[in-house]
């Protein structure tokens, strides 16, 4: 992490009200008695990702008692960036006809975890950008994980999972910690050089990888996610998911080379290429198929975030 801050300037930032860095967050986080509550959507689809019975009717009652789940999942599914000519008007059309049932599954358990953090919508780290990346991931993340043999025992629904929710932690930190979220995107504005994730550790203690493990343990969410969260920042993690967490950090320094996500300063070397067994080259091809998708996957972000809901 690093030690010092090549351009710390405060100065150029509003700190009237006493606000003065290091800020060390992890004494505020221990006195919080209560998180947001785990949305009772999220935790039947959770009930239904471990039920091997599981089954097309059993996600469509489950999205149609939300009916805003609901809207979301039809808009979805007849948005430009997935190409069907016909009509969607029930949820059941849109994973039969258009999506495919894991990732409806995992798209919907996205939206409903979203659905209590109310976070800022602008900024770097806010919730439209937030939702930029965690779509551009559902799209990158296969495509890289089809091309490298390294990836073939991945399961579709953990990379889908993976790519929507590893950065949970900045909605969690704007909900919970509006003042110094405020600060975080006030310092990436005048620090664009520096890495956001030693940024925020350095000033605050914390950082959203430790915050969103925290949210996802507290909400018994699949370990799988709860790795993949705490750990997407580090190439080097050696454990169950280790696989789905350079996916996951070859990923983010990728989009971050076109402007999107919170790792445009992250280091990419050709070891951690290497292990993923993927060529730069390669990768960056992959990430050049993506740019015409990034105005349809941009809209449907600005829809997300528009709406009461997430």
């Amino acid at each position: 992490m690093q030690s010092t801050l090549e351009l710390w300037t405060l100065d150029a930032i509003d700190s009237q009200d006493g606000f003065t860095p290091p800020y060390d967050m992890r004494e505020t986080i221990a006195k919080i008695q209560a998180l947001p509550p785990f949305p009772g959507t999220a935790a039947r689809i959770i009930e239904l990702i471990a039920d091997p019975s599981a089954d097309v009717d059993h996600l469509v009652d489950i999205i149609e008692l939300d009916p805003i789940l609901t809207a979301q999942v039809i808009r979805w599914a007849s948005s430009a960036l997935y190409g069907y000519r016909g009509k969607i008007t029930t949820v059941r059309n849109a994973i039969v006809r258009v999506l495919g049932f894991n990732f409806v599954l995992d798209l919907a358990l996205g939206l409903a975890v979203m659905a209590p953090l109310r976070a800022p919508r602008e900024g770097v780290i806010g919730t439209r950008m937030f939702w930029i990346h965690a779509l551009a991931s559902t799209r990158l993340m296969p495509a890289l994980a089809a091309r490298t043999s390294v990836g073939t025992g991945l399961k579709s629904e953990e990379i889908l999972l993976a790519a929507l929710l590893h950065n949970i932690g900045f909605p969690l930190f704007g909900h919970q910690f509006a003042p110094e979220f405020k600060r975080l995107n006030q310092l990436i504005h005048v620090n664009p050089t520096l890495s956001i994730y030693n940024l925020e550790t350095f000033v605050f203690g914390v950082n959203h990888a430790q915050l969103g493990a925290w949210l996802m343990s507290a909400w018994s969410m699949p370990q799988v996610i709860t790795d993949i969260v705490y750990h997407h920042h580090n190439p080097f993690y050696r454990g169950d998911h280790d696989v789905l967490n350079l996916l996951t950090y070859i990923n983010d320094y990728l989009l971050g080379q076109i402007g999107i996500g919170d790792a445009a300063n992250q280091t990419c070397s050709d070891d951690i290429w290497a292990m993923l067994e993927l060529q730069p080259t390669t990768g960056f091809e992959i990430l050049d198929t993506l740019q015409d998708e990034i105005n349809t996957i941009t809209e449907m972000a600005d829809s997300l975030t528009t709406d009461p809901y997430p």
